[in-house]
């Protein structure tokens, strides 16, 4: 199996996050970071503007649109970052349904405890592939992790479900399976989406 290569994050960055996730808690807080490849250069607090903060993020469209003047300067938006206030520095099933950008790396920032803050780094991919939700709803333990919003977490390929082996097949573990129903529990959206964790080499 290849090494996973390691995000390289300044000490500049890693404060900066730190310090905005600390003035945001409880509500998490969110930006974007400038860089090339794997190495970040800037982090740049953006506004959480979801509707529901404690537990959720979307960036403003603002801060996002900050990826095209880094492109001008020949960098580029190379990853998002949100907070965990009181929870730890791993995706949610939330964070998987809302990672619309699988180019960019996931920076979490935990300060489940506040004088030992950590961060990781996490590519989420979306996997396009054609699910059979009417079976996998009856034989997997779902939950709805916010209104209309049901997920379902493989963690190992060795302890999965009959149900999943040909999705196996197609994509490695761990993985969510996210769907969205509308006020009548009807499926309107779905998607599979996969975790890698990057190291983080902090540059002092």
């Amino acid at each position: 199996m290849s090494q996973i290569e390691a995000v390289k994050l300044p000490a500049a960055v890693v404060d900066a996050i730190v310090a905005h996730a600390r003035q945001g808690k409880p509500e998490e807080v969110c930006g974007v970071v400038r860089g090339r490849g794997l190495t970040a250069f800037e982090a740049v607090a953006g506004r959480n503007i979801a509707d529901e903060r404690i537990e959720n993020y979307e960036v403003d469209p603002e801060t996002l649109l900050l990826q095209f003047a880094f492109e001008d300067a020949g960098d580029e938006m190379m990853a998002i970052y949100h907070s965990h206030p009181v929870s730890v520095a791993y995706p949610s099933a939330t964070d998987a349904w809302n990672a619309h950008y699988p180019d960019c790396i996931y920076l979490i920032c935990s300060l489940e405890f506040d004088d030992a803050p950590v961060i990781r780094a996490f590519r989420m991919t979306p996997h396009w592939i054609d699910l059979d939700l009417a079976t996998l709803r009856r034989v997997l333990p779902f939950r709805e992790v916010r209104p209309g919003l049901h997920a379902y977490f493989q963690e190992h390929a060795h302890n999965a479900p009959d149900a999943l082996r040909a999705i196996l097949d197609l994509t490695p573990t761990p993985f969510y399976i996210d769907f969205f129903t509308d006020a009548d529990g009807a499926i309107v959206d779905s998607r599979l989406v996969s975790i890698v964790e990057h190291p983080i080499e902090e540059v002092r």
